[in-house]
């Protein structure tokens, strides 16, 4: 399964914001109490932030990213969905912006300068199971620091599907990796019809 909220706990732990806050929900963090951006962007899911949805102040500008302004390493935030009419699923990611642009958006384990890359995972009892053969790379957008994808999967069976990055390049021998995987919420797919 996906990884639970070690960055939230460490957070919140960290800071001995474990108290309950006056409205009786625990205290959220604010950006400076994060080690790196990635470490706020899953706090920030953990939370059940989303674009539009600013949790605990930690997404100024709207767009899903948290605590841009934070250093590496960085995580985006990442859709999934499926068109059952054409067979397909999709999704976009949104990177943050850095001081030398969206420094993540492009790259993958063998290559620093080619497409990052993905798989799309089913939530099964145990391990997930990857649902493509192998991993697909994606459109990235660099005005706008948005990475597009799509894959063909007609006849999807019914369950909670995620997408989830590779890292950028591998952890060894490089030092701490700025552009590590990370992985949209998963979801109910295909979504079930609605009732007209």
């Amino acid at each position: 399964m996906r990884r639970g909220s070690a960055a939230l706990a460490t957070a919140l732990g960290a800071l001995g914001l474990l108290a309950i806050a006056g409205n009786g929900a625990a205290a959220v963090p604010h950006c400076p109490s994060f080690g790196s951006q990635a470490e706020a962007q899953e706090a920030f899911l953990d939370l059940g932030g989303r674009p539009g949805d600013d949790v605990g102040g930690l997404d100024g500008n709207g767009n899903g990213v948290a605590c841009e302004s934070l250093s590496g390493p960085y995580a985006g935030y990442a859709t999934i969905a499926f068109n059952r009419r054409r067979g397909f699923l999709y999704g976009v990611a949104t990177l943050p912006r850095t001081a030398n642009g969206y420094q993540c958006l492009l790259g993958n384990r063998f290559e620093p300068d080619t497409a990052r890359r993905l798989n799309i995972y089913r939530e099964l009892p145990g391990a997930d199971k990857a649902i493509l053969d192998e991993a697909i790379g994606t459109a990235a957008n660099e005005a706008t620091g948005k990475l597009v994808w799509k894959a063909v999967r007609p006849n999807l069976p019914s369950g909670h599907y995620y997408v989830a990055f590779e890292a950028r390049i591998a952890t060894s021998p490089y030092g701490r990796n700025q552009c590590p995987g990370f992985a949209s919420r998963p979801a109910l797919l295909p979504a079930p019809k609605k009732n007209r």
